[in-house]
């Protein structure tokens, strides 16, 4: 099997990050049509998902009838004059213009105003000097290298600035014609931080690769850049949208591979060409390997392993809370989290990883999926009701709240469920009581201060898990708003809020293991649970996997929480 080596700055820029975050942070707060002028981003893909979620691109402001919608400005930016223009239209516009081609802007205007030419080395078709051409006054110069730059007249002055995605080898080529034609050169190298990093480790690695594979969009210029880059370096260059365009003709003799990509590539889409790749390559699979894998794929994107989760996890809340261990009370559980979990999958609109098996299940047969979520939450909820009336009642509000969530409810409804957090939120409140307050109530002692301190853990625990499905999700690019923790606070304060959240979960635990009736399984469980600060460390350094292995790795927690509670009954 070929080295394949995945560039560590590919994928989303924060330009496009801040861009798609503000949409989907408009479209959670006002439920509102969203609509940019221009695609937000030159990928197809991404684009499809924002439309699923009410966000379209429009060209001219006048093609909106709808006065109620919010128009947002993209990352690259736009003229003066225009952003004058679409104000009139009666929309409520948004700027959500990069604060690095921001900084262009206010180059040019700064120069332009004191009497120096502009000239910029970029595409001149690209929307994102279209918009820089608009700060300047009337000497401006649009060019694509050094071979255009020796067609310019002589100036007195000139300012030159880059297109932000640009080469750096090209604009440095340019720069030197143009100190032959300018008696005064201001240089502005503004090609932003994350571009030249991109292109340096393309330099570094394609010149050393059999084949160098670059993912974006066809109509994407930093993409197309980097597939220029990679071509006068590496033996092969191919330049793909989707991993089903990687051919296995390219892919032969190939020893050496080097994946990268665009600024509007997300992270899921590079993730699949390097799984397609690996796949193409492998000269031998042991047939039940294989088969394995496709099971075990299957059992996490059905939800069946974030059910066994949930009974794990309410198996170690018994053990916890000193109760009778019932059969019953882990079939609420299981089915519960198991319906909400494949409900809510099939109403992620745009949200869901598109990887194959995720489109045969919540795609294909997603009328079916959903008939099997709304049938795993009625038994769960027949069966309550052989636990009493009381858990019965409780068990039915709680699943209906878990349904209603992620759909847009009448009467203003949804903004009671849109805040911050939210969805992490719900998702631990759902899961504190199916896990943890109906054992305490059917063991008698849901006023007993260790049952109450079960319930905070489990329920604190469960809010954890959600954040760090939130970081994975994040991470993959996947199109989610501010409903997540990690996209409402910000890195920094979520890795600091998870390591508060340790050191809580740990203090539960010994409060739990003094006033309970065993101590041993809370011991066990304070052990085992140094798992999730490895994970959270890990994930805080970035080394964050895939989707569906940082499925399997956060909700293991529970996994090994169970294991740990039944050794200790066994000893």
């Amino acid at each position: 099997m070929p080295s394949i080596i995945v560039a560590k700055n590919a994928g989303f820029c924060p330009g496009v990050k801040n861009a798609i975050d503000k949409v989907l942070e408009l479209r959670q707060k006002y439920k509102r049509t969203i609509y940019t002028l221009g695609p937000l981003i030159h990928n197809k893909q991404v684009i499809q998902k924002l439309e699923e979620k009410n966000i379209f691109a429009v060209e001219r402001a006048s093609e909106i009838k709808d006065k109620n919608s919010i128009l947002v400005i993209r990352a690259h930016g736009i003229p003066p004059y225009l952003e004058e223009q679409i104000k009139k239209f009666g929309v409520e516009v948004i700027d959500a213009t990069c604060p690095l081609v921001k900084n262009v802007h206010n180059i040019i205007r700064k120069y332009s105003e004191q009497g120096y030419a502009t000239i910029i080395v970029g595409d001149r078709d690209h929307a994102e000097v279209i918009g820089l051409v608009g700060y300047a006054q009337e000497k401006c110069y649009v060019v694509s290298g050094p071979g255009e730059a020796k067609n310019l007249p002589e100036f007195k002055k000139a300012n030159v600035v880059a297109q932000t995605t640009q080469e750096e080898e090209i604009f440095f080529k340019t720069v030197e014609i143009l100190k032959t034609k300018t008696r005064e050169l201001v240089i502005s190298n503004t090609i932003c931080n994350p571009t030249k990093q991109r292109q340096r480790e393309t330099l570094e690695f394609s010149k050393n690769s059999d084949l160098a594979v670059i993912v974006g969009g066809k109509n994407s210029a930093n993409t197309r850049r980097l597939f220029q880059i990679c071509s006068g370096l590496a033996k092969t260059a191919v330049h793909i949208e989707k991993a089903d365009e990687l051919e296995p003709e390219t892919l032969r003799n190939a020893e050496s591979i080097f994946i990268t990509a665009g600024a509007s590539t997300p992270s899921w889409m590079i993730d699949e060409v390097v799984n397609a790749a690996k796949e193409i390559s492998k000269s031998v699979k042991h047939p039940f390997m294989k088969k394995l894998a496709v099971l075990w794929e299957f059992a996490v994107a059905s939800c069946i392993y974030t059910a066994l989760a949930a009974i794990c996890l309410t198996y170690v809340c018994m053990k916890l809370e000193g109760a009778i261990v019932s059969v019953a009370a882990l079939f609420v559980s299981g089915t519960f989290v198991l319906s909400l979990h494949l409900i809510n999958r099939t109403l992620e609109k745009g949200a869901v990883q598109p990887d194959k098996l995720k489109k045969i299940l919540f795609i294909k047969f997603k009328s079916k999926i959903k008939f099997a979520g709304i049938s795993a939450g009625i038994l769960s909820i027949a069966a309550s009701a052989f636990l009493g009336y009381q858990v019965f009642f409780m068990t039915m509000l709680f699943w209906l709240l878990g349904t209603l969530y992620p759909q847009r409810m009448p009467f203003g409804l949804d903004k009671v469920t849109g805040f911050p957090a939210s969805k992490d939120i719900v998702t631990a409140l759902g899961w504190g009581f199916v896990c943890a307050y109906v054992p305490g109530f059917l063991n008698g002692s849901i006023f007993i201060k260790s049952t109450q301190l079960v319930i905070m853990f489990t329920t604190l625990l469960v809010f954890m898990r959600s954040v760090m499905f939130g970081i994975s999700s994040a991470h993959n690019d996947m199109i989610v708003g501010k409903e997540n923790f990690y996209k409402a606070a910000g890195p920094n304060i979520t890795y600091a809020a998870l390591l508060v959240g340790f050191v809580m979960l740990e203090i539960l635990l010994m409060a739990i293991k003094t006033a309970g009736f065993r101590p041993e399984p809370a011991g066990s469980a304070f052990l085992g649970l140094f798992y999730y600060a490895v994970l959270i460390l890990a994930f805080s350094s970035g080394r964050i996997p895939e989707k569906t292995l940082s499925e399997t790795v956060i909700d293991s927690q529970f996994v090994l929480l169970g294991i740990l509670a039944y050794f200790v009954r066994k000893g």
